[in-house]
């Protein structure tokens, strides 16, 4: 092979990094693997107006024969876009008609179907184009290898795709491959321990063992220089029975994807963070909130020892098509190197029961454990300083961006993330310890140290009913009071007639009583929403439709008295045998101080995080004033990081990036996953009642309603529902309550008895059963039910709903 250069036309493994385009650029990383790679030159940067002259000269002296000739765009085989089939590639071209076909190459730059897919997922038109010449060889065998699966996102196997002769037909879809699934043993795709899955057409496509391991061997190579998962061509050559590489570039489909890796002894659970964060979150939310919450529980753990002093932090809180899940493995810590802190007690916090005996790895030594037990103990108790503390962080938090750029107001963000959102979150937890601790106390003792049995669970919700002076609760409350104060006077027609944001400016301006009030309640409440901790969803100051209705609502509607049980003064219920009364009496007033203080806390972190939803809002304003986005919206799915690339004009691909994430958020929004799962969870169906009529979930607030079902998965829908209506949601939220003046009950996917929402349903009497898989699908908006909060039944007694009355 000559060695021939010149300015426009060079040997792929002598292409300079940033040169020649995003598929020479992965033929040129192979190469310097020394992966054999047939003999190719690029034809850098041309139009096809000018290309260089003596190209048929060239190829003759470089390796001649028949060649494929294949476009290498900028935009080609990136990180944030694949353009894959965009471009002409050309087979078995002769040397004499090389510059034809690197002009019609060229040309197609052109087409139609290349701006639009340029425009939508580049965010850019008219990049740069080169041109790849590469030898033809004659394969036997043909196909691609995907380093991690492009569908699930999982990492620990390789998916082989093979065909007899050219891989075009395979990659064109027109033929039906032999499909080899490589499983790992461990958790290293370089292991030796291999599980080998086939399927497909394996008589006339089928891949030896041997060919299967060279294949992983090189692909492991590639992976790992890259550093992201890869979708590589491979083709046999017939005649040397040689392996040749032909093409690599990134899963354009997972190196968008921020899934957490885990190990498959990994327990990961769903519960608890799926009530503060339920369903899919944005990738910027993630990257601020998200990243938060793992952090600010490391802390908070290395405030008593948990954590050692040089041992980086373990990763509390993991991500899985957009959903947010906790590390149950690493929430062990505690009560692996804190005495008084047991794995029970861990399991109960966190899923409300508690799992069958199982390793959860060694103890510290006693002396450690005892020292750690007496700092843990000792901030349970400090917990109104830690409120405090909260409450002066969040009221003084304020994220300049008046008259900043975008690339200013993203650097104010990073920095108040660290200080501000790390700190506030540790707080959070400080402070909503003692109610988590408190509640474990009281369940283990009302079961007596035994399992938790169901009658355990229905004298805690009894025991906690009726709770006064709980920040969520003061939401339905403030509307309530603000009902009473219009109703009968001149203000109740025009409210009840007027348009939503028509009423919310005039009360926001009306010197009456209710303007008044309704003032002093937007200026507590404003900052509050559905899916409050999603930087995406607006606030009840920004959007107070459904805050205006369900007012309307209970204008119309006679006020429901309030269940009401001071702290201290409840009659204790009749008790198990072996219960002492007193021990429940003093356990139960602390868990209900427990309650307010949560409550509390998690008021004042969502208004840290108000702050940065301003923060945020401003960003993506900016990012389109400036011409680096070209709607407000995308910057949500883009990561802190990712926008530090687009201010800082690096951010090639990642409008398309942005794009692609908002059209998979609906169907990840609708995800459904199992409470626990040992390594990757993967998304359930729902499960069918067996005999189609009752089904049992988490006694949550007691009484008994029957009703229609209202299915509420957006606000939209929550707007919809009419008095005495069974509300069916995937979680309870705070954003929900202003609808509990409407409905009879509720039934929930995600929650049990500490859930924000179930706080408030207790206090104002209304059944509500949690915990129930799949309600959101198994009962549709129409049926008829009854639900039992006291037992956790759901009967559906109609499956039709009934004509409405005249």
């Amino acid at each position: 092979m000559s060695q021939i250069k010149t300015s426009r036309i060079v040997p792929i493994e002598q292409l300079t990094p940033g040169s020649g385009g995003g598929k020479a650029a992965g033929l040129s990383a192979l190469t310097r693997l020394e992966l054999s790679v047939p003999p190719a030159l690029v034809v850098l940067e041309s139009d096809p107006t000018d290309i260089p002259e003596g190209i048929e000269d060239f190829w003759l002296k470089f390796a001649g024969g028949t060649a494929a000739v294949r476009s290498s765009g900028s935009d080609e085989d990136g990180e944030g876009a694949s353009a894959a089939g965009q471009y002409e590639t050309l087979l078995n071209i002769s040397p004499e008609n090389l510059s034809k076909a690197v002009c019609k190459c060229l040309e197609s730059a052109d087409a139609e179907r290349v701006e639009t897919y340029e425009r939508e997922l580049s965010g850019t038109v008219g990049g740069h184009m080169s041109v790849i010449i590469q030898k033809m060889i004659c394969p036997s065998r043909a196909g691609v290898i995907f380093t991690a699966d492009p569908i699930s996102g999982e990492r620990d196997v390789m998916i082989v795709e093979a065909v007899a002769g050219l891989g075009d037909e395979l990659v064109s879809g027109h033929a039906e491959a032999a499909r080899y699934v490589i499983r790992f043993a461990g958790a290293d795709i370089a292991g030796d321990s291999l599980v080998i899955e086939s399927s497909g057409d394996l008589n006339g496509a089928s891949v030896s063992e041997n060919l299967l391991e060279e294949l992983r061997a090189g692909a492991a190579l590639a992976t790992a220089e890259w550093g992201i998962p890869l979708d590589l061509e491979w083709a046999v050559d017939s005649r040397t029975d040689e392996l040749q590489w032909l093409q690599a570039r990134p899963i354009t489909a997972l190196s968008d994807s921020l899934d957490s890796i885990v190990r498959p002894d990994e327990l990961i659970t769903r519960c608890n963070i799926g009530e503060m964060m339920p369903g899919a979150v944005t990738p910027l939310t993630l990257s601020t909130f998200g990243k938060s919450l793992s952090t600010g529980l490391a802390h908070y753990y290395r405030s008593f020892g948990a954590i050692r002093r040089n041992e980086p932090d373990p990763s509390f809180i993991e991500n899985f098509e957009g959903q947010l899940f906790m590390n149950l493995s690493s929430m062990y810590l505690m009560s692996r190197r804190v005495l008084g802190a047991t794995q029970e007690g861990t399991e109960l916090s966190i899923l409300g029961s508690v799992l069958p005996p199982h390793d959860i790895g060694p103890k510290s030594n006693p002396v450690v454990r005892l020292i750690n037990g007496i700092r843990y103990f000792g901030g349970l108790f400090a917990w109104k300083g830690k409120v405090k503390m909260l409450e002066r962080l969040a009221k003084g938090c304020n994220i300049e961006t008046d008259g900043l750029n975008a690339a200013d107001i993203l650097s104010r963000i990073r920095a108040d993330h660290g200080s501000v959102m790390d700190k506030a979150v540790t707080l959070h937890y400080a402070a909503s310890a003692f109610s988590g601790a408190m509640n474990v106390a009281l369940a283990m003792t009302l079961s007596g140290g035994n399992d938790i049995t169901d009658e355990s669970r229905r004298l805690m919700t009894e025991l906690l009913s009726g709770v006064e002076g709980v920040e969520s609760a003061a939401v339905l409350e403030g509307l309530e009071e603000l009902a009473s104060i219009i109703r009968g006077t001149s203000l109740e027609t025009s409210i009840m007639e007027g348009a939503s944001r028509d009423v919310h400016d005039t009360l926001l301006n009306d010197d009456s009583t209710a303007g008044r009030f309704y003032a002093v309640f937007m200026e507590r409440h404003g900052h509050r929403c559905i899916r409050e901790a999603e930087l995406r969803e607006p606030e009840w100051a920004l959007q107070p439709a459904h805050l205006v209705e369900s007012l309307k609502a209970l204008i119309q509607t006679p006020p429901r008295k309030k269940k009401v049980l001071q702290a201290g003064s409840a009659e204790i219920p009749v008790l198990p045998e072996g219960v002492n009364p007193k021990a429940i009496k003093w356990i139960s007033g602390q868990a209900r101080t427990g309650v307010r203080t949560r409550e509390k806390s998690k008021s004042l972190l969502i208004l840290v995080i108000h702050k940065f939803k301003l923060a945020a809002r401003a960003l993506s304003q900016r990012l389109v004033d400036e011409g680096l986005l070209p709607e407000t919206d995308l910057a949500y799915f883009l990561t802190l990081e990712e926008l530090e690339r687009l201010t800082s004009e690096r951010g090639e691909g990642l409008i398309g990036r942005a794009r692609r994430r908002r059209r998979l958020y609906p169907e990840r929004m609708e995800l459904r996953f199992p409470d626990l799962s040992h390594g990757r969870p993967a998304p359930e169906a729902p499960a069918l009642p067996e005999d189609g009529t009752n089904m049992t979930g988490i006694p949550v607030s007691r009484g008994v309603a029957e009703g229609m079902v209202r299915v509420v998965k957006s606000r939209e829908d929550a707007e919809s529902l009419e008095n005495g209506e069974i509300m069916v949601a995937q979680f309870t939220d705070i954003g929900w309550t202003p609808f509990y003046g409407r409905v009879a009950g509720m039934v929930t996917e995600i929650g049990g008895a500490l859930s924000h929402g179930s706080v408030v349903a207790r206090e104002y009497g209304m059944p509500l059963v949690g915990g129930l898989s799949g309600a959101c699908t198994v009962l549709n908006t129409g049926m008829r039910v009854r639900i039992n909060g006291g037992n956790g039944m759901v009967t559906v007694l109609d499956g039709e709903r009934e004509p409405a009355a005249v």
